[in-house]
């Protein structure tokens, strides 16, 4: 499985943060350390496959569907091949 990373734009740059993706295959949820959350942390996808059509799809936290006393943990809408995976 090829690595899917969450991002948040900073005025000057782009934070990266890769996603749990042992957990993520097992599970279908997204497992997500709680000093790695912060507001506007999204992925980009596409519903369509067309790369012209990229959304943002972000985890903010209505979006928890559980915790432990370290992780949050939300559903993972979409297959993986749907995430957009470019590097920049």
């Amino acid at each position: 499985m090829r690595t899917i990373y969450l991002r948040k734009d900073y005025p000057n740059y782009t934070r990266k943060i890769l996603i749990d993706m042992a957990y993520l295959s097992s599970h279908k949820k997204i497992r997500l350390l709680k000093n790695y959350f912060e507001d506007n942390l999204y992925f980009p996808f596409n519903t369509d496959g067309s790369e012209n059509k990229i959304q943002k799809y972000f985890l903010t936290r209505d979006k928890i569907i559980s915790e432990d006393s370290n992780h949050y943990y939300f559903d993972f809408p979409f297959k993986a091949n749907q995430v957009e995976d470019t590097a920049f």
